[in-house]
C-alpha cells in the first residue's frame, strides 16, 4: 500500500481547504445572477437582487456597516500597535506575560453572545456604570447612549477584535532582529525614528494581518449589534440574516458579493497607504 509523503499530505489538505474555502465564494457570484429562491431556482442571468439592495436601501445598511467596522479596526490598531509593541519589547516578568496573554486568549473560548449579554447588564440603566455615576452624583439619570446605541455596538466590537489585531502585530515586533533596534540607537536615532523607520516598516505585514482580522469578521458580526444595539441601528448581518430567512438566497449572495467587494476594495487602499507611508516607498514590503 503506498503511502503518501509528508509534502503530498500537505498539498492534499491545503487543496481541501482550499476547495472547502473557495466553493461558497465561487457559488455566491452565479446565486447572485439568478433567480434563488428556497430550493426554486431559475437559470436565466438577472441583476434583480442587486437593483432590490438599491430600492430597499440596504446600501445604506452596507455603508453604515463598513463605517462602523473602519472606526472599530481603527480604534484596535490605535490601541493596539502601542500595547503590543510593550509586550514584544518591554514586558519581561512572566507572570504579567502569563496574564495578559490569558486575558488575550479566553475570549476566544467564551460564547460570543454570553460576553454580550454580561456587557448588557453593565452598560443598561439599571447596570454598573450609571449605579456608580449616580452613586458619586456625576449625573442626575441614568444615560441612555450606553445601551442599545453605536456606542455600545462600536464598545463591544472593541472588546471582542482587539486580540485579533494585537497577536499578528505582536508576532511580527517579536521576530524583528534585536540587533537592528541597538545599531539604530548606537546611530543616534531617538526612538521616534528607530519606531517609524525600523521597527514599523518591519512589522507592517503583522499590522496588515491583523487589520485584515478585525476588518473582515467585523463586517459580519450580527451578535454584537443584536445584544448591545437592540436594533435599533440595522448592520449588515442583520440584513442578510433576515433575507436569509425569508429564503431569498439571491439577496444574500448578493448582499455577500457586496461586503465582499467593498471589503477588499477598502484592504487594498489600506495596502497602498501603508506602502506609500513607509520610508523608500515600501520597498520591499509584501514582497
Amino acid at each position: 500500500m503506498t503511502t503518501l509523503s509528508a509534502e503530498a499530505q500537505v498539498y492534499l489538505l491545503a487543496g481541501v481547504w482550499g476547495l472547502l474555502a473557495l466553493v461558497p465564494l465561487l457559488v455566491s457570484p452565479v446565486f447572485s445572477m439568478v433567480g434563488a429562491h428556497g430550493l426554486r431556482i431559475d437559470w436565466h442571468v438577472s441583476f434583480e437582487a442587486f437593483q432590490d439592495i438599491i430600492a430597499t436601501g440596504r446600501w445604506l445598511v452596507i455603508l453604515r456597516t463598513c463605517g462602523m467596522a473602519s472606526l472599530v479596526t481603527a480604534i484596535c490598531l490605535a490601541s493596539g500597535f502601542p500595547f503590543a509593541l510593550w509586550l514584544a519589547l518591554k514586558a519581561r516578568n512572566p507572570a504579567l506575560l502569563t496574564l495578559v496573554w490569558s486575558l488575550l486568549t479566553i475570549p476566544f473560548f467564551l460564547d460570543p453572545a454570553a460576553r454580550m449579554l454580561v456587557w448588557r447588564s453593565v452598560l443598561g440603566s439599571s447596570g454598573m456604570i450609571n449605579a456608580a455615576l449616580l452613586h458619586l452624583h456625576a449625573i442626575h439619570a441614568p444615560l441612555q447612549w450606553l445601551l442599545f446605541s453605536d456606542f455600545a455596538v462600536a464598545f463591544g466590537l472593541v472588546g471582542s477584535y482587539f486580540p485579533n489585531m494585537v497577536m499578528p502585530i505582536y508576532l511580527a515586533i517579536s521576530l524583528i532582529d534585536k540587533s537592528l533596534l541597538q545599531a539604530s540607537a548606537d546611530l543616534g536615532a531617538p526612538p521616534a525614528a528607530t519606531l517609524r523607520h525600523v521597527i514599523v516598516p518591519l512589522a507592517m505585514p503583522g499590522i496588515v494581518v491583523g487589520t485584515i482580522f478585525s476588518f473582515v469578521p467585523i463586517m459580519g458580526d450580527g451578535i454584537v449589534s443584536n445584544i448591545l444595539g437592540g436594533g435599533n441601528q440595522a448592520y449588515l448581518a442583520d440584513s442578510i440574516m433576515a433575507l436569509s430567512n425569508a429564503m431569498n438566497y439571491s439577496g444574500v449572495a448578493a448582499a455577500t458579493m457586496c461586503l465582499l467587494g467593498l471589503s477588499g476594495f477598502l484592504l487594498a487602499l489600506l495596502y497602498i497607504a501603508m506602502r506609500r507611508a513607509l520610508p523608500g516607498n515600501g520597498h520591499g514590503f509584501g514582497q
